[in-house]
């Protein structure tokens, strides 16, 4: 068992048409730009700092391309962002970061192999309400997934 196992989480974005897709997803310099401030020093927080962060303490990066903002975003809080799929991406990172940052409880049986991950309540939809407004407006959920059906495992 490890002390912090690794948790991915699905972030689901509202509809196309409402978060502007009009530039191919990941393209751009806004990613490019984000990265050269990150090295350059010049972010808003360290990541070491960033990490341990709250969601309203996150700031949110500039960008014209709203799902471009979102994933930026879970990139500064320490999150690792993964690549998209449609108006889907997974973002990843130890379970405390993501109980510390959404304000839950997970329980992952770590006994049972392709035991599915819920919040203390049983929930598989992490809360959002915590979240900068404009994060929200154009996140329409975020699930931690459902462990893939492999024969034996039941």
């Amino acid at each position: 068992m490890s002390e912090d196992p690794y948790v991915s989480a699905v972030v689901h974005l509202v509809d196309a048409s409402e978060t502007d897709r009009s530039a191919p997803v990941g393209e751009g310099g806004d990613v490019a730009a984000e990265g050269a401030a990150v090295l350059a020093g010049t972010t808003a927080a360290p990541v070491s700092q960033r990490r341990f962060a709250g969601p309203l303490e996150i700031p949110v990066p500039p960008s014209p391309h709203p799902p471009t903002r979102v994933r930026g975003y879970f990139t500064s809080a320490g999150f690792e962002v993964h690549a998209p799929m449609g108006t889907m991406f997974s973002i990843g990172a130890g379970k405390a970061r993501f109980e510390g940052f959404f304000g839950v409880e997970l329980v992952v049986d770590e006994e049972r192999l392709g035991a599915p991950m819920t919040t203390g309540s049983g929930e598989r939809d992490l809360p959002l309400q915590g979240l900068p407004d404009e994060i929200r407006r154009v996140v329409e959920r975020i699930t931690l997934p459902l462990p893939p059906q492999l024969p034996g495992l039941e």
